[in-house]
């Protein structure tokens, strides 16, 4: 698993996904997954749990969490900041969901009735803020009972994790170390390892090398940079270790992962020009760049 911190610049994205990734994340902002199709293995910093189709998983702001990579899963997600329910006055980044999955059919009809409208969004590909926060704001009111939000136990590890995960997302091109990185946080070395060891399951070194290795694959896709100017780019040191870390997270050499994406995207081209046309506005949706 490859941890990371995202920053999300929307209020609100709402998407349909046919295949979740194993990166391993936390963020400022809610997120819900509403499969529809197979069952979706989550983990939440150390809890993990199984999401079935007419299920809800619900998560709070500032909870590292991932999911298994598997194919052959279909439904709605939705990413959210905490202002989309301002109507409400909890504090969202001090509180956890005792139940973070919910039964939509143990729900009031409202719940449904909201999703509904929100994937008819995610499938039209256009969002309407205002609307979405709406249905949002009503969901909540029956959502909160259900999900039991009580205050965390863990927010001060959880605000050094992520004030770590921060600073290394910002400065991961340098050459970092865990001592430099504590006392840049103003915490104890062995705390920091701790932290890092009990809620990703990680070393700092290990930590670190996912990150650049994700920033890798991210510019092995997108761009046609020399792979030498991405290892250096990416905070490694030479060419060697840049190749031995990726094979040893990816099973393959950069290079070859290039290539792989490569024959990916002529296949799709390919599938794409044998398919019969059908509607000309979802062909350019479909080819619009994402």
């Amino acid at each position: 698993m490859q941890p990371t911190l995202q920053h999300m610049t929307e209020e609100c994205l709402i998407f349909p996904y046919n295949r979740l990734t194993g990166l391993y994340h936390l963020h400022t902002s809610f997120e819900i997954l509403a499969p529809k199709r197979g069952t979706v293995q989550a983990r939440l910093d150390d809890r993990i749990c199984a999401v079935e189709p007419g299920n809800l998983l619900v998560i709070f702001p500032g909870v590292a969490h991932c999911y298994a990579p598997e194919s052959g899963t279909e439904g709605t997600m939705l990413i959210f900041s905490a202002q989309m329910l301002a109507d409400f006055e909890e504090n969202w980044t001090e509180m956890l969901p005792a139940r973070p999955i919910v039964r939509m059919d143990a729900l009031h009809r409202d719940v449904r009735y909201c999703m509904e409208r929100l994937d008819a969004m995610a499938a039209s590909g256009r969002i309407d803020v205002p609307l979405a926060r709406a249905y949002l704001s009503l969901m909540f009111i029956w959502l909160i009972p259900a999900l039991a939000p009580e205050e965390s136990a863990t927010q001060g590890t959880r605000d050094v994790l992520y004030r770590a995960m921060a600073y290394m997302s910002q400065n991961y091109k340098l050459p970092l170390d865990i001592r430099g990185t504590a006392r840049a946080l103003g915490v104890n070395t062995y705390y920091l390892s701790h932290i890092l060891n009990e809620r990703l399951h990680m070393s700092f070194r290990a930590y670190l090398n996912a990150l650049r290795i994700d920033r890798a694959r991210r510019y092995l896709r997108m761009t046609s940079r020399p792979i030498e100017e991405i290892a250096a780019a990416c905070g490694f040191a030479n060419l060697r270790t840049f190749d031995r870390v990726f094979f040893e997270r990816c099973g393959c050499t950069p290079r070859d992962f290039r290539k792989s994406v490569a024959q990916l995207r002529r296949e799709e081209q390919a599938r794409r020009a044998l398919a019969p046309d059908a509607d000309p506005a979802a062909r350019e949706r479909e080819d619009a760049p994402q």
